[in-house]
C-alpha cells in the first residue's frame, strides 16, 4: 500500500515547524509498512489531487496566506472534489482561514466557501491551549498565535467530515500522539478496511504530552 502526502505551500505556509506534522506523520505510516510519497506543492505547481490521499497546510504570514489563497482558487473546483469525496485534510494555524467563505481583515477578502464559516481579524491571541474535542479521547495540546477568529464555531478544532482545521499549532501532530494515531489508522483503513496494523511506538511522544498537559 502507498499514501500520498500533499505537502501545500511548504515554503510560504510554515512559520511554527508545521513541517514537524509531515514527519511524524511518515514516520508512524512507514511504522505500519506503508510506503509514503510526500509532494511538496507550492505556487505555481500542478495540484493532482485525485491522486492525493491526504493534504497537510499550515500556517503563514498575512501575506503569505493570502498569495496561498489566489494561488489555490486556481484549483478550487478540484479541491471541492477532493473534499465532497471525503478524502483527508489537516488544515492548522491560520491557514484553517482559507476554507471559509470570507477573511476579514480590515476589509472583507472572498475565500475558497468550501465551508460556511467567516474568519474574523481582532485582537491576537497568544496563549497556550488544552482544550476537549469529540475527535479523540485527550485533550488536545498545543499553542495559538494569531488575530483571527472563526465565527460560528466555537470549537477550537473543525471537524468536517474529514476535514480537520484548528489555529492550534506545536506541531499538533507530534505533541499529540492519540490525535497522530487516529490520522494514522482513518488514513490506512480508508485504503484498506482489513489491513492488519502492527504494533505502535508512541513511547516518546506520550512522555512529552504527559509532561506538558499536566501543566
Amino acid at each position: 500500500m502507498k499514501i500520498t502526502i500533499g505537502y501545500l505551500y511548504y515554503d510560504l505556509l510554515n512559520l511554527y515547524g508545521d513541517s514537524g506534522n509531515i514527519k511524524t506523520l511518515v514516520y508512524h505510516l512507514k511504522e505500519q509498512g506503508i510506503k509514503v510519497d510526500v509532494k511538496y506543492l507550492t505556487i505555481g505547481d500542478k495540484k493532482d489531487f485525485k491522486n492525493i490521499d491526504f493534504i497537510y497546510i499550515g500556517s503563514g504570514t498575512e501575506e503569505n496566506i493570502l498569495t496561498a489563497l489566489e494561488d489555490l482558487k486556481k484549483d478550487q473546483k478540484e479541491l471541492e472534489k477532493y473534499i465532497n469525496n471525503k478524502k483527508y485534510i489537516l488544515s492548522t494555524g491560520n491557514s484553517v482561514e482559507l476554507f471559509g467563505n470570507y477573511i476579514i481583515i480590515n476589509k472583507k477578502i472572498k475565500a475558497l466557501g468550501v465551508f460556511d464559516y467567516v474568519a474574523m481579524h481582532q485582537d491576537r491571541i497568544v496563549k497556550d491551549v488544552k482544550v476537549k474535542t469529540d475527535i479523540v479521547n485527550s485533550n488536545i495540546i498545543g499553542f495559538e498565535n494569531h488575530p483571527g477568529k472563526i465565527l460560528t464555531y466555537n470549537e477550537d478544532i473543525i471537524r468536517i467530515d474529514n476535514f480537520i482545521g484548528t489555529y492550534i499549532i506545536g506541531p499538533i501532530l507530534v505533541r499529540n500522539p492519540e490525535l497522530c494515531n487516529k490520522l494514522v489508522n482513518e488514513l490506512i483503513t480508508s485504503k484498506d478496511k482489513d489491513f492488519e496494523f502492527k504494533e505502535t511506538n508512541y513511547d516518546l511522544d506520550q512522555k512529552a504530552y504527559d509532561k506538558k498537559s499536566i501543566n
